[in-house]
């Protein structure tokens, strides 16, 4: 009985170490501000794809995971002095000049879609189209990037993008089909598009871990993890929360076999279209 009080003295300071123990650091990671990839719902919380495909990867590995929404081009430079521990973006000879592969988290399809009426079956029905939208940093394909008789303009965000296209501005809009299906849910422009549309590339999104971040020994833990999330469909069900309906009635014709008849001419810088409503957060 007399070491009762020397146990329950014993198990105190246990328990007190234990809360007292610092946790593990966090895994800071950037996903790019663009709806519905990633975004601010209307409370402030992170929320999106890329939000609900980290925070399930923090809770399979045991690794927290601090989420960052910022445009992307301050993400490529935080990565790559280590301000970020990791980022998602497209797999490209620049980022991986500055960090590891540490997995696909999702496929993205880059589309061209068109207004109704503006069938997109072939290469030579983008040449027939109007104005034809874009991101100013993404590409389209060497070719129709060069192509200088289809009639490109740049745009600085998908929110821009959707709303010249449901005021008539534009009769085609490209990028990630995903993004544009839902800025145009977002403005009611979802059932003017043709069911028609021309698919240029599939894309994977990879997890990137910077060079210079202390959590690199992290990357193989981190791969296994997303390649069981793809196995087991938990990424397919986080994806069909935002894609809606609409991409099963979308016909898409991919791009090599909507050739275009004849040959592209040289390069030539895109155009900018006539200004729109200022946004300071491009996707």
């Amino acid at each position: 009985m007399r070491r009762r009080p020397a146990t329950r003295c014993a198990l105190w300071l246990a328990l007190a170490c234990a809360l007292a123990a610092p946790s593990a650091p966090a895994l800071t990671v950037g996903v790019i501000d663009s709806a519905p990839l990633a975004y601010r719902d209307a409370h402030g919380a992170a929320a999106g794809l890329h939000v609900d495909i980290l925070t399930e990867l923090a809770a399979r590995t045991g690794i927290p995971i601090d989420i960052h929404i910022e445009p992307k081009a301050r993400l490529l430079a935080e990565l790559k002095v280590g301000k970020l521990d990791g980022a998602i973006f497209f797999a490209s000879p620049q980022v991986e000049l500055v960090a590891l592969d540490a997995g696909v988290t999702d496929e993205a399809r880059l589309v061209a879609l068109g207004r109704r009426g503006t069938h997109l079956e072939s290469y030579d029905d983008l040449l027939r189209a109007g104005t034809i939208l874009h991101m100013a940093d993404t590409t389209l394909g060497a070719t129709l990037d060069a192509d200088r008789r289809i009639r490109k303009h740049q745009v600085n965000t998908y929110e821009q993008m959707a709303r010249m296209f449901v005021q008539q501005r534009a009769d085609v809009i490209a990028g990630n089909m995903m993004v544009l299906l839902y800025q145009l849910r977002k403005t009611g422009g979802e059932q003017l598009v043709e069911p028609s549309a021309i698919l240029f590339r599939k894309v994977d999104n990879h997890l990137f871990i910077s060079k210079k971040s202390p959590h690199q020994d992290q990357t193989a833990l981190l791969a296994q993890a997303l390649q069981e999330m793809a196995r087991s469909g938990a990424i397919d069900k986080f994806i069909g929360r935002y894609q809606g309906a609409e991409p099963g009635r979308l016909v898409l014709v991919p791009l090599a076999a909507a050739a275009p008849t004849a040959p592209a001419a040289a390069s030539a810088p895109a155009r900018t279209p006539a200004p729109a409503a200022k946004n300071n957060n491009p996707a």
